[in-house]
This record gives structure tokens, sequence and C-alpha cells, in this order.
């Protein structure tokens, strides 16, 4: 079923109700004219309790009708201030991460900088030859220990 043929339901079934009430209307406005000139049969009080009694009913159905709805607003307000809150949440969370990545990478282009221009202190420099110089002994000491298992290839005669 297509939304069209919904559409045409839904409005015949507006017009009909519109005109159910407009009927209803100029019975009670002619019950109500019967009653103030006192030319009301006793016969014509029923249906006028009657018309009455569906007004009073409409009107509780709509003053529910209108509190469910004030309600659903109200909640719906609500949950658009707490997305709204979400948002801006997000918005300063997203800056605060842009800034401190803006900061980290001027400290690493600083670090990169400084790697390229600096010369080593005499520390550094000192405890990398140290580590070179030991590190040179003890490919010696462990070439000499172990030459004697490095087999030798016999020669082809």
């Amino acid at each position: 079923m297509g939304p069209r043929l919904m559409a045409r339901r839904t409005m015949a079934e507006r017009k009909r109700r519109a005109a159910a009430r407009d009927q209803a209307r100029t019975e009670l406005e002619h019950l109500l004219a019967r009653l103030d000139r006192h030319t009301l049969l006793d016969t014509e009080r029923p249906l006028l309790r009657t018309h009455v009694e569906q007004l009073l009913a409409t009107d509780a159905e709509l003053r529910r009708t209108i509190a469910g709805q004030q309600t659903l607003v109200q909640r719906l307000g609500r949950q658009l201030d707490a997305a709204h809150d979400a948002i801006r949440e997000a918005e300063q969370q997203a800056a605060d991460t842009a800034e401190q990545l803006r900061a980290y990478r001027a400290v690493e282009e600083q670090r990169q900088a400084d790697r390229v221009t600096r010369r080593p202190s005499l520390a550094e420099w000192w405890t990398a030859t140290a580590a070179e110089r030991r590190a040179t002994h003890i490919r010696a000491f462990l070439d000499e220990q172990t030459a004697h298992l490095t087999p030798s290839t016999p020669e082809q005669p």
C-alpha cells in the first residue's frame, strides 16, 4: 500500500469525521435553541444529554492526548538538550585533541631539527664510543674462543 493511497484514506476519514462533527454540532445547536425557547420535548432530552456526554468524553480524551503530547515534547526537549551537550562536548574534545596533536608535532619537529643540527654531548659520545669498543672486544674474544669449533673444509685433491 503506497503512501498516496494511505493519504487518500486518511483524508477521506478526516472528511467523514468532520462531517459527523458538523452534523452533531448542528443537532446540538438546534436542541439548545429549543431549550432556550422552552419548547424542548421530553423525547429530545435524552438526545441532548447524549450530545453533552459525547462532548465531555471528547473533551476528556483531548485533554489526555494533550497531556501525553506535552510529556512527549518535554522528553524530546530533554533528549535534544542532552544531544546538544554531547555534540558540544565532542567538539571540545576534538579541539583539545587537535591542539594536543599540534603541540606533539611541534615538539617532534623540534626534536628532529635538534637531532640533525646538534652534536652529541660528550657523555653521549663517550657512552657510544665505549659501547662500540666493548662490542669489538667481545666479538674478537668470541671469535678467538670459537675458532677451534669452526669446521675446516677439507681440501679437494
